[in-house]
């Protein structure tokens, strides 16, 4: 069965993976910090459409049992592999249907969290319209729809070099050779002006550059698919307005626009008549060309901005973590926290250090409101000698932490184990995936590609079989050449090829990873 695009999605599937910014529970404190009432957890339901093999759907009703989940694709084969992982893992609250989203009627119910994310711009106009008029009508009365999309400004020019690739391959069916031709074609062009340091010749490079290093599967739907409809993001406000929806914000808040200077941001409330128009000035000036967006039902009451006082019904997790975490928080000086993709900051305020520090401690659980709220007043007494400053100053505290990325905000503390047992357990699907070859999903719905040494080791950590028992198993595949006897499992380079690691030494060493990357069951 073919998709809207001329590609077909049965004959090179998309990525499978989850993405755990589409979770229900993100959507939900990203509502509820924006002043609106969601759904809770318990019994919600939830729809994705355009769910393709359930990567993302399975591992949501897995971690939310109490919940009815329902997937949509145009995909009868994708589907069927969906319907498959969900009976192989024994996941029973989640559905899936193989039809057009355009099919859907009163007889689904409505619902409280509705996804669409790699959908919107991967299809027609009139499908476009027709995904909105899906999500306004299956809506729950506080329910959170939850659409990804590409952004102008910022697709202006892939827009271009997209068209270009398009025509040079508009009579070669085959995906294959489709890549091929494609991939060919712009190293020709980027060949062509290598001795010119135009603009032009750079953005050749850097485009030639990005087609050859792309996956298949990516460059095929995401670059070369016949629909690729890109739209200003006060149009697509527009469109969701003409079906009774109306913008509520980002998927998180405390985003990358929030360092912005103050001058840029008096300038742009000179521009800006109202919040929307905000919005997409900030595209303007950051170039933008992705948007994971939250709608509401028209009516529903939006705060301007985030609420502090929400705060109280969220649990906190640290996105980064000490430098040294055996240094003194209340040192003089300044103290370096890390997190991930080369962040780092550099602080001297002990209240934020002392917080830090202490999440970083119960990591990867969370805080409750009344602790994070504790060892802040608690700091600034230390620090002062005064009275712990009161809770409204403390939640502004907090505010500031979520703003600059250095806290995230959950309403759940998944069950993440942080010490090893005699008989670990990962999640069926975790072990399902991990045996398939796919991208394996953690307990933070974040998908992992896992070498094959720690995809042998998640596969038999049922709860069951024993530290003990596993290394046996691995001590056997290891013996009949299946596995080899290295850190990641694969065959060493022939020029560079280490010893041969004991068993027992690479078992400890997978199973640590896979405890630091959240997959074992606390």
């Amino acid at each position: 069965m073919k998709g809207f695009a001329g590609t077909t999605y049965d004959e090179v599937p998309y990525m499978a993976a989850a993405f755990s910014n589409t979770h229900p529970e993100i959507l939900a404190v990203t509502a509820l910090l924006r002043g609106l009432d969601p759904p809770p957890l318990d019994g919600a339901r939830v729809l994705e459409l355009g769910c393709a093999r359930g990567a993302n759907l399975v591992p949501m009703a897995s971690s939310l049992p109490a919940a009815e989940f329902v997937g949509v694709d145009l995909s009868a084969r994708q589907i069927e592999e969906a319907r498959e992982t969900a009976r192989a893992v024994g996941v029973g609250n989640v559905r899936f249907h193989a039809m057009d989203l355009r099919e859907i009627d009163d007889s689904f119910g409505t619902f409280d969290y509705v996804v669409a994310h790699g959908l919107y711009s991967w299809v027609p106009p009139e499908v476009q319209d027709a995904l909105l008029e899906v999500c306004a009508r299956r809506l729950s009365p506080n329910g959170i729809v939850y659409v990804s999309y590409n952004t102008y400004p910022g697709w202006h020019v892939s827009v271009m070099f997209r068209d270009m690739m398009l025509y040079r391959i508009r009579r070669i069916a085959d995906p294959a050779e489709r890549l091929r031709e494609a991939r060919g074609f712009m190293r020709f062009l980027a060949d062509s002006t290598k001795r010119d340091d135009s603009l032009w010749s750079i953005l050749l490079r850097e485009q030639a550059a990005y087609v050859e290093e792309a996956t298949d599967w990516y460059l095929l739907h995401d670059d070369l698919e016949e629909e690729n409809n890109p739209v200003y993001f006060s149009e697509i406000v527009e469109a969701a307005a003409r079906h009774g929806l109306q913008y509520v914000t980002e998927e998180r808040w405390g985003t990358p626009d929030e360092v912005l200077s103050p001058e840029v941001w008096k300038v742009l409330d000179r521009f800006a008549a109202d919040r929307i128009e905000r919005e997409q000035y900030l595209d303007f000036v950051r170039n933008g060309r992705f948007r994971r967006s939250l709608f509401s039902h028209a009516g529903v009451r939006i705060s301007p901005g985030p609420v502090p006082e929400r705060l109280e019904r969220c649990r906190f997790r640290t996105r980064v973590r000490p430098a040294d975490p055996s240094a003194d928080p209340f040192a003089a000086g300044e103290e370096t926290f890390v997190g991930d993709g080369g962040l780092s900051l550099s602080t001297s305020d002990v209240r934020l250090r002392a917080l830090l520090h202490v999440l970083y401690d119960v990591w990867p659980r969370t805080l409750d409101h009344a602790a994070a709220t504790h060892v802040l007043g608690e700091a600034a007494r230390r620090v002062s000698g005064e009275p712990a400053p009161p809770l409204p100053v403390l939640q502004r505290m907090l505010q500031q932490a979520l703003l600059a990325q250095l806290v995230s905000t959950h309403l759940l503390d998944a069950p993440i184990a942080t010490t090893l047992v005699e008989k670990p357990a990962a999640a069926p699907i975790a072990r399902y995936q991990a045996a398939h070859g796919d991208l394996v999903t953690n307990l933070f719905h974040q998908s992992l590609d896992l070498e094959p040494l720690d995809r042998f080791v998640i596969s038999r950590l049922d709860g069951l079989r024993s530290v003990g028992e596993v290394e046996a198993e691995l001590a056997a595949s290891v013996a009949a050449g299946s596995l080899a006897p290295t850190e990641t499992g694969r065959a060493a380079e022939a020029d560079a090829e280490p010893a041969p690691k004991p068993v027992p030494e690479l078992l400890q060493r997978s199973l640590r990873l896979l405890l630091a990357s959240c997959y074992i069951l606390g």
